[in-house]
């Protein structure tokens, strides 16, 4: 049963002959685990009443993470050995678009409105926009539908989308005060020119930034209540709810399977694309993550788990 909260204020405006309210709800999650928001959020995408509760604007933030799109390869995209030492989260998200790097100098932004309300390029906007009217920042949208600080063309934000069923979100990070030298090794692969395939890959950025390098006066908790601010001024009804525990089941029916998925190496590894990869002498068939063909003298690999084998394959 979707929640709901007694504290909600409502006023009303005249479209036509029609009275209506334009309704969003507000929702911070307390969580710092990349596996329950993700959870949560596809919980709101499957199960919120948009009609009777509104659009939603979601913020969530994690410990370190990695995050590669749906139809990504995580050997191509992702320093794997790297991650695992620094005890750095990885996961496949429900939408497309590339690898990005997640830690609590990060903002997550994620938008949920019915199919027909969604517009990226005007999120961003309005985004860019509060962030350049209330700070010393001169952000800026690109044709990829990136936030771009300037001078420099700095990347502070990547997004991606889904859409189903009649409805979308689209989602964000907002780098305020991200750890850059961790963030460019996480995503640097060591076996990216190894592989061909065909999963989408990353369009890598010339620059990356974050928002602090030009305003140290930027914070995580007032870029929230900027940018919760600049989404406010377009809707007639708004109401804030904070989320000490997004994978309540009793709460949120069915997020705690989300969360089963998402941790899962079926969907993080064998979710990936079938590839092929050249180390030396060997040319190593991989599908749905597990080792098929073997074209070279290490045919004892093959029915092997592909992670399982990947460090020895380094070192042929």
């Amino acid at each position: 049963k979707e929640f709901e909260s007694p504290q909600m204020k409502f006023s009303v405006c005249q479209k036509g002959n029609t009275w209506m309210v334009r309704r969003l709800r507000i929702i911070y999650s307390l969580s710092k685990s990349i596996f329950e928001n993700l959870a949560f959020e596809e919980w709101l995408f499957k199960n919120h009443r948009i009609d009777r509760y509104g659009e939603v604007l979601l913020f969530w933030s994690n410990n370190p993470t990695v995050v590669i799109g749906r139809h990504q390869n995580p050997w191509k995209e992702i320093n794997i050995d790297f991650v695992r030492r620094r005890g750095i989260d990885m996961v496949r998200r429900h939408s497309g678009g590339g690898a990005v790097y997640h830690d609590l100098g990060n903002i997550n932004i994620s938008i949920l409105t019915e199919q027909k309300s969604h517009r990226r390029a005007e999120n961003l906007i309005l985004l860019a926009d509060a962030l350049n009217r209330n700070y010393k920042l001169n952000v800026i949208p690109n044709k990829r539908d990136d936030l771009w600080l300037q001078p420099g063309e700095r990347k502070v934000s990547g997004t991606a989308a889904r859409i189903a069923n009649g409805r979308a979100y689209h989602h964000m990070t907002l780098l305020v005060n991200v750890d850059l030298p961790v963030l460019k090794e996480s995503l640097k692969s060591p076996l990216a020119e190894k592989i061909t395939t065909n999963a989408s890959a990353s369009v890598r950025a010339r620059a990356v930034g974050f928002l602090a390098q030009d305003d140290p006066s930027v914070t995580i908790q007032n870029v929230i209540a900027t940018v919760s601010d600049a989404f406010k001024r377009h809707y007639e009804a708004t109401e804030v709810l904070v989320v000490p525990d997004v994978v309540d089941e009793q709460r949120f029916p069915g997020v705690t399977e989300n969360e089963r998925l998402l941790r899962s190496w079926e969907w993080t590894f064998a979710k990936s694309p079938k590839f092929t990869i050249r180390l030396r002498d060997n040319i190593v068939h991989v599908e749905k993550g597990v080792v098929q063909k073997v074209d070279g003298t290490r045919r004892d690999l093959i029915g092997v788990p592909f992670p399982a084998v990947a460090d020895d394959l380094l070192h042929i």
